[in-house]
């Protein structure tokens, strides 16, 4: 909260501002801090097992990108498919229909 000063100088400084030792001027410019280039994130958490984390990290890796941008992407992606009507299929359920076209004759 200090900032890195001393109690002595907080101190010697109040006591200066206090005496009227101090100019402060409003018209003064001053440089603003920089637009950030990107929204604001907001932290969430999340727990996965440990298994799931570390497929996780490989992937990011392989992307070459950190592993919360990649989660962040998986998670747009999911959202954006679902607000688009698209019905999620489990990947089990895909493939027995395959093994059933298969069987059936009716596979392409």
């Amino acid at each position: 909260m200090t900032d890195g000063y001393s109690e002595q100088q907080i101190i010697d400084a109040a006591t200066a501002f206090g005496r009227g030792e101090v100019a402060y001027d409003e018209t003064a410019a001053v440089q603003l801090p920089p637009v950030p280039e990107a929204e604001p994130m907001v932290a969430l958490g999340l727990r996965v097992p440990p298994v799931l984390a570390q497929r996780i990290r490989e992937a990011a890796a392989q992307e070459g990108v950190p592993y919360s941008h990649l989660v962040r992407q998986w998670i747009e992606v999911a959202l954006t498919e679902r607000m688009a009507g698209d019905q999620a299929v489990s990947l089990s359920v895909l493939r027995r229909a395959i093994a059933h076209a298969a069987q059936s004759g009716h596979a392409a």
